[in-house]
This record gives structure tokens, sequence and C-alpha cells, in this order.
């Protein structure tokens, strides 16, 4: 998936602008050809290097980091941003260096909610900004016009390199130069060649840079800023002059953009953005302002007195910044929350592709008609089925997370990991991995609420919008278990309480409650005691997942219907612990395979070696996040399927 993703968006990089211009300069040719043919060589160690970094063989999603040689300038540029721009620091670092670790989660979503999401880390625009504001200080300085401009140019080059060249900035500092040479030999340049350049050059160096949503959303906006331009000129009437021609001429690129990102920004945030346009005008101005006085304050770094004046001068434009954010987000209806399968995905791009051949040509009907087709498909594709029970353990690291997905494709998610200020897994992994496969959450059960297992919960409510929300019922006031509470109010998600004996059947799969009932949870005053155990059942095939359950659970289990525990695979209760799969519990259950869920180098020694020998001595086989990433069990209700870091067999 991931080479394929990196060689469909180069040649489709190229697509685009054959596409719309119908001809392209031979050089902007050679090079699409080039990347076609260097990133099918390296599909094989693409592929492996997203299973190493990420161990997801389905999906593989980039992080960018820095090349080696530029990481020290990076980390001396951040240290630099958190010593002069104190509470600002971590949206600063995303605005100058692209470091978006330590923006908070809620921030991301405002931005997202108003549309500007694609402003909050450094950009080609950011970068283009910041060329702009410097070669107007080199001009003011009497320099002669090309000496600014190479100056200018130099200095932008080495900007890209202190921040690490994110892929964006060296998108636009690639297209900078081209325009540079261009009149410099007084040629006329087209934008998509320019844009083949600029969006080819980073693929070069680092394939992956194509998963990457920094640059995605960079290429897009810049092809949306060449389609919008072309059909403001050929769609405002002459009459419109001044500044009511600005305004519309921007609004209109605005719309274009919107389209061309509203997939990337759906699928990576499970929303789009009604107020796009709107926001996106307002922050035009005040990043105009902002982002060369943020390059000030950090070319200053040296002299920290200056460094500090700026800092407190920028402070009145990122509050200016984050307002429009606010306010769009605040506004009713803003957005609109999508969860598009693999296929809707793709639907959708074809649309955008569309979109834009439509606005730079004349001929626009079978364009058009092309986006309206790929619209419809998007909007009717049918979840997929694979006529399998799938059983997905999630790598949430230390914490739960396991999805199982019924043969008419809907999935029941089981604990939604850890979620605290810094990190929700529900964000940043499980999300992504059911849209990723396509599908509707027909219901959350939330075991129990320890931060590790309910922490992600609200997220993935908000974002799936299940039916249904199955949990014990233990009173608990931690700030997790009771945001997931009024998340599912505010939704109308149906709050359903888990009682043994209880059978719940959805799409053929029967979802037995094992544990607890109300009166031993009333009993308990330790959460994993009241754990919800639930028996999954598909013909001939079953699973027991006993989340964080404690021996005591365990015991009462074993007393109360020791029959119902029998099961093929065996979800090892909170994370290999002692505390939990006791001699007792393993003799009835007598699993072939068990799943332990668990962070590599925990610093609670989980699993728990006497766990593990107890596992092995029984000849199950033993399945865990920590060495193999995600893990994917599938039956057809009789023989199970593993697949775990690339690798396929039949459970014996």
């Amino acid at each position: 998936m991931a080479s394929a993703a990196v060689l469909g968006s180069a040649l489709g990089l190229g697509a685009v602008a054959l596409l719309a211009m119908r001809r392209l300069s031979w050089g902007a040719l050679l090079l699409i050809a080039a990347l076609g043919v260097g990133v099918g060589a390296n599909a094989a160690r693409l592929d492996r290097a997203c299973l190493a970094h990420e161990r997801l063989p389905f999906k593989c999603r980039a992080r960018y980091e820095p090349p080696a040689a530029l990481a020290p300038w990076r980390a001396r540029a951040g240290a630099a941003i958190d010593r002069h721009f104190g509470e600002d620091a971590g949206l600063v670092r995303a605005l100058l260096i692209a470091d978006t670790r330590e923006l908070d989660p809620e921030v991301r979503d405002r931005y997202a909610d108003a549309g500007i999401v694609h402003m909050l880390s450094i950009s080609g625009l950011h970068v283009a900004i910041v060329s702009g504001a410097m070669l107007m200080l080199l001009q003011a300085a009497r320099l002669p016009a090309a000496t600014a401009r190479w100056a200018g140019l130099a200095l932008v080059l080495l900007y890209v390199l202190v921040i690490g060249a994110p892929p964006p900035a060296v998108r636009s500092a690639v297209m900078i130069a081209a325009q540079a040479v261009s009149l410099a030999l007084q040629r006329n340049t087209s934008p998509w060649a320019a844009l083949a350049w600029g969006g080819g050059v980073p693929l070069l160096y680092q394939p992956r840079t194509a998963v990457d949503l920094g640059w995605q959303l960079s290429v897009s906006g810049f092809a949306a800023l060449i389609a919008g331009r072309a059909v403001a000129e050929r769609l405002l009437p002459p009459s419109l002059e001044g500044w009511r021609r600005t305004i519309a001429s921007e609004l209109t690129v605005s719309v274009v953009a919107s389209f061309a990102t509203a997939p990337l920004v759906a699928w990576h945030f499970g929303r789009v953005s009604l107020v796009a346009p709107f926001a996106n005008i307002a922050a035009g101005p005040i990043i105009a302002l902002l982002q060369p006085t943020l390059f000030l304050g950090l070319a200053l770094a040296w002299w920290p007195a200056a460094a500090l004046l700026v800092a407190a001068a920028s402070v009145p434009l990122v509050r200016a910044f984050d307002l429009v954010a606010l306010a769009g987000a605040s506004l009713p209806g803003a957005t609109l929350h999508a969860a598009p399968s693999l296929a809707s995905a793709v639907a959708l791009g074809v649309a955008c592709v569309a979109i834009l051949t439509a606005c730079v040509s004349h001929f626009w009907e079978r364009a058009a008609m092309v986006a309206l087709a790929a619209t419809a498909v998007a909007a009717f594709a049918p979840a997929p089925a694979s006529g399998r029970l799938e059983v997905h353990m999630i790598d949430v690291g230390q914490g739960d997370a396991i999805a199982v997905r019924t043969p008419r494709g809907r999935w029941v998610l089981f604990d939604a990991g850890r979620g605290d200020e810094k990190r929700d897994a529900g964000r940043t992994t499980i999300v992504p991995y059911l849209r990723a496969r396509g599908g509707p959450l027909a219901m959350l059960v939330v075991t129990h609420p320890d931060a590790d297992h309910a922490g992600g919960a609200a997220t993935v409510l908000e974002a799936m919008r299940p039916p249904a929300m199955l949990e014990p019922g233990f009173a608990s006031a931690t700030a997790t278990y009771l945001r997931a509470l009024t998340t599912a109010r505010d939704y109308g998600v149906a709050w359903r309480r888990a009682q043994a004996g209880e059978v719940i059947d959805i799409d053929g799969v029967r979802f037995r409650v094992v544990a607890p009932d109300p009166s031993w949870t009333a009993a308990q005053t330790n959460p994993n005691a009241a754990c919800a155990v639930v028996r999954v059942e598909y013909r001939g095939a079953t699973v027991l997942l006993t989340g964080d359950a404690d021996l005591a659970e365990e015991q009462w289990m074993l007393a109360r219907a020791p029959a119902v525990l029998r099961a093929d695979l065996l979800k090892v209760s909170h994370h290999g612990s002692h505390t939990g799969t006791s001699e007792a519990l393993l003799d009835a259950v007598a699993p072939r395979a068990a799943l332990v869920s668990v962070a590599a180098r925990n610093v609670y020694g989980h699993p728990a070696p006497d766990v593990m020998r107890r596992l092995s001595e029984r000849g199950a086989t033993v399945l865990r996040t920590d060495q193999l990433g995600h893990v994917v069990a599938s039956t057809d209700g009789a023989g199970w399927t593993i697949q775990a870091a690339g690798v396929r067999w039949r459970l014996p």
C-alpha cells in the first residue's frame, strides 16, 4: 500500500499537470517519468521501511523526521523557540519548523474544524511569505533586483535547511528557485511545471514523503491555487474591480482549495469544514504578518533581548490567528463529520483531480461529469464485507484496543487505548486504522474506566458515532471516563450496561457478556475486578476478550459459568500482568492463541514471565503487539488465519 501510494502520488502529480495543461515542458515530463521509475525501484525497500517504522502491513502513515545531518540544527531552532515564545512555543514550533509534537490535540482539532489546519504547520505558503518579506527588505536596502532575488533565495534555502528540510518547505523553495532561474533566463515558466518540480524533488531523496500529510496538503493546495486563479479570471466579470474583485477572487481560490484538500482532511481528521473558505480569507492577512514576525524572532535567537522583544510583539498576532480558528470552529454547523473508507477516499481524490481540471479547462463539462460521478461513488460506496469474522489487536502501546469486524464489514471496538494531554490513541491510531479499512462502528465497548482503556473513547465516539456504547457501569470519576460518557450523551449514543448472560447479535456474530453483573460490580472497589468480559461467537469460532479482569473476577466467572469461557483465542488480561490469567482460567479456556496488548520496554514489566510460561505450557501461540505490532486473526467459522508483521499463516 505504501509503495502504491508513493507511485500513485508521483504519477498523479504529472497526470494533473497533463490533464490541466495538455502539454508539459520536456524537463517536467522527464522528471515525472524519472519519479515513476525511481519510486518503482524503491517500492520493496519502502514497504520494508514502513513495516519497520509502523509495523502496519495495511497502511503506512509517514511521520516526517529530518535527515540526520540536519536534525541538530532543527533541535537548536526548537530550543530557541521554547526559550523565547513561552506558552505559544507549541504553535510557533509548528509554524516555523514543522514540529507538531508539542501541539495540543484540541488545538489541532480546532483548526481542522475551521478549515485552516493546513496553516497550522509550515508549508509552502509560510516559506513563500518569508521569502517575500526577505525580498522586500533586501530591495529596501537598495540592492539591485537580481542581487536581491539571488540573496533572498540563498536565505530561503538556508532557512529550509535549518528547520530540517520538511517536504512542504522544500517544495516551496524549489519553486522559488525555478522562478529565479526563469527570470534570469528571461523565459516564462508554467506554474504546473514548477509544481511538478517542487512536489517531485522531495520524493527523490525521501520517497515516503508521498504519504506525509504536510506534503499532500502542500501539493494539493498549490494546485488548487493555480486552478482557483484560472477559474476566477474566467468567471469574474470585468466590471468587478478594486477590492471587490480581490475579495471575490480570493474567495473563489479558497473554495477551490477547500474542495481540493477536503478528502485529505476528512481522511486524517474525520471532518470537512464548511466554513473553510471564509476562515482562510480571515486568517490569510494575519498569517502574512505573523510568519515574518516569527521568523525574525528565530533569526534573532543569538540576541536574546531582541528575540524576546519580537516574541512579545507576535503575541497579538498569535491570538488573532487562534481567534479565527476558534470563531470558525464555534459556528453552528461549521463542520461535517465524516469517516470515509479507503474506496470513498480514492473516489473523492478522483473528484478533486477532475474539479481542478475543470477549473483550468475551457471545455470543462467532461471533467465536471467525472467529478460528479466520483462524488456519487464516494457517497454510496458500500461498506466492505469479507464474509469472515476478523479480530484486530491494534497496537496502541501500553493499552488495549481490540476491533472485531463482522462478516458484513461493521466494527465492534473493545476499548480505545490511552488518552492524555499529549497523546490520544483514539485520534492518532484507532480512528485512522478503522477508516483505512472502511465500514461503520456498530458498538463501542469500554471494558472499564482506566485511562489506558477509556482514554481514546471520547475521540472514537465523536469521530465514528456508533449507535451504542456498552460498559459495566463501575462508578468512577476519572476524567477520561467522564469525558466518554459526556461525549456519548452529546452525540446521542445509546448507553448500555454490561450484564452477565446478555447476548447481542450483530451481523450473525454473537457477543455474549460473561461478566460482570450489577450486584458484583456494586461490591467492587477496583475497576479491574468489575471489567466487562465478552465472548465473541461466530459459527464454531470463539474469542474471549477479558479486558483487565483480575483474579477475583476470574474466580467469580469460573464459579458462575465455566463452560462459556472456552475459546479459540484469548485476549490475555491486563497486558499479561500476574494479577490475572490464572492456571484455572487457562484450563477452562484452553486457548489455541493468546493476544497480548503491551508496549515495548514498558515500565510495568508486562507481560509477566509466569503468565507467558503458563501459556507456553498449554501450547498456545502467543501474539504480542510489542513484538509484532498490529495482529489480525480471521476465520470463516472453522479455522483461524493470523496476519502480523507482514506474514500470514494458519493457526494450528
